[in-house]
C-alpha cells in the first residue's frame, strides 16, 4: 500500500453506504462489508491479542467471534465475518504469522487479501458505529483519514423508523443522532486528519463533493466513481433492502424527504433540542424559538416525553443556547420526583435528591421563570 487508509463513519442511515461504493469505484481503493472490528475490539484486553506467545491464535479467535445479525436469512443464524470477507481461517493463519503481533495486523488480515484480490493498493472501511470509537481508530492508525458524513437528521431519524434494527419512534430517532454527535462533535472539530461531507451535498453534486473528497485523501478523481451499480452490491454484501439504494442512480431527490413526512410536534422537538447543530450545518429551521430552557436532569434521554417538550416549544422555548451568557427562562423537570439524577438508593439519599429538586423549583419559581414538570410511572425507562 502507499497511503494510509481510510475510514468511513456517521450516524446509521447517513449515507455511509453511498459513500463506501463511490470510492470502492476508484480503481485504487477497495471498500467491503462493515467489519465493527473497533467495536468488538473496545471489549477486549488488547494486550491478549497481541501477545506474541499467543500469536496469532487468540488474534484469529477475536476475528472469528466478529458475527452479524443475518438479516437476509429469516432464521436467527449469525453471519460470521469470514463468510462476509469470503476468508478460511487457514488463510488468516498464513497472512498472520507472516505479520509482526499488532492490532493493525489484525484488521489487515480481514481488509488486505480483498484489497489484494480487487487488484488494488489502498483500502478503506466502513462501519457507521465506528463512530463511538474514534479515538480508538486514531490510536492505531494515527494518521489515516477518518470521513464523517452527516445527513439532516430530521431524515435520519424517519429512516432508522425504517429498519428493523432502528428506533421506534421519530422522537428516540432525534435522541439517537444528537447522542453520537454529541459524543464526536470535538474530535472531528480538533483533528486534522478528519473530513466532514454533507449527504444531501454529495448528491446534489456529486462529481464536485467527490473532486474535493478526493483532494483531501491525496488520490485523483475518477468518473468511475459515479457509478455504485457493481460496488453498491459490493459493500452490502448480504443484500439487504435498505442499502440497495447505494446499487441505483444518485437520486438528489433523496435529500430533505422529512419536509413531506414531518408534523409540526416533531419539528417543534427537533429544533427545540438540536437547532443551534441544525444551523451549524447549513439545515433550514421553520421554528421562532426565542426563548432559551434547560432540562433536568441532564444526563436523561427525552424522547419518551417528547409530546410535553414540544408543547412547551411551541410557547417559544429551547434547549440550547445562542450565547453562553444566556439565562434559562424555564425549566423542564424529568422523572419521578423520588428519583430525579438519584444514584444513591437508600432513603436518606432519595429524601436529599427531592430536597436538592424543590430548591432548584422554588429558585426558578422566585425568579418568576417557567417550571414544567414531566413524570412518567416507569422507573425502568429512566
Amino acid at each position: 500500500m502507499n497511503s494510509d487508509p481510510i475510514f468511513i463513519v456517521g450516524v446509521q442511515r447517513s449515507g455511509t453506504t453511498l459513500l463506501s461504493a463511490m470510492l470502492a469505484a476508484h480503481s485504487q481503493i477497495s471498500c467491503g462489508p462493515e467489519t465493527h472490528f473497533f467495536q468488538r475490539l473496545s471489549k477486549e484486553r488488547i494486550e491478549d491479542l497481541i501477545d506474541s506467545k499467543c500469536w496469532p491464535k487468540k488474534a484469529i479467535n477475536f476475528i472469528k467471534s466478529i458475527t452479524f445479525t443475518n438479516f437476509s436469512d429469516t432464521s436467527s443464524n449469525k453471519i460470521s465475518i469470514l463468510e462476509k470477507y469470503h476468508l478460511r481461517e487457514e488463510t488468516l493463519f498464513e497472512y498472520l504469522s507472516q505479520q509482526p503481533p499488532k492490532i493493525t495486523s489484525i484488521l489487515g488480515s480481514i481488509v488486505i487479501p480483498f484489497m489484494e484480490s480487487l487488484g488494488k493498493s489502498r483500502w478503506a472501511e466502513k462501519t457507521p458505529d465506528h463512530i463511538k470509537y474514534l479515538d480508538l481508530i486514531r490510536k492505531f492508525y494515527p494518521e489515516s483519514p477518518i470521513i464523517r458524513i452527516i445527513r439532516d437528521p430530521r431524515d435520519v431519524a424517519l429512516s432508522l423508523m425504517r429498519v428493523p434494527w432502528g428506533t421506534k419512534t421519530f422522537f428516540e430517532g432525534i435522541d439517537y443522532w444528537k447522542s453520537l454527535y454529541d459524543l464526536s462533535s470535538d474530535f472531528f472539530k480538533f483533528d486534522s486528519h478528519s473530513y466532514t461531507l454533507r449527504f444531501e451535498d454529495l448528491v446534489e453534486s456529486p462529481e464536485y463533493q467527490l473532486r474535493k473528497l478526493c483532494e483531501f485523501l491525496g488520490e485523483k478523481f475518477e468518473y468511475s466513481m459515479l457509478d455504485t451499480s457493481l460496488t453498491g452490491k459490493q459493500v452490502n454484501s448480504q443484500g439487504v433492502p435498505w442499502k440497495k439504494k447505494a446499487e441505483e442512480p444518485i437520486d438528489k431527490n433523496r435529500a430533505y424527504q422529512w419536509k413531506n413526512y414531518l408534523s409540526n410536534e416533531m419539528n417543534y422537538y427537533t429544533e427545540a433540542l438540536i437547532g443551534n447543530t441544525l444551523k451549524e450545518f447549513n439545515y433550514p429551521t421553520t421554528q421562532n424559538l426565542p426563548n432559551p430552557g434547560e432540562y433536568y436532569p441532564q444526563n436523561i434521554t427525552l424522547h419518551q416525553y417528547g409530546n410535553k417538550l414540544s408543547k412547551m416549544a411551541t410557547s417559544g422555548i429551547r434547549f440550547w443556547k445562542k450565547d453562553p451568557s444566556e439565562e434559562p427562562v424555564a425549566i423542564f423537570m424529568i422523572g419521578e420526583p423520588m428519583k430525579l439524577n438519584c444514584v444513591e438508593e437508600s432513603l436518606i439519599g432519595k429524601i436529599e435528591n427531592v430536597f436538592l429538586t424543590l430548591i432548584k423549583v422554588f429558585q426558578f419559581k422566585l425568579t418568576g421563570k417557567k417550571v414544567v414538570l414531566a413524570y412518567i410511572r416507569r422507573p425502568s425507562s429512566l
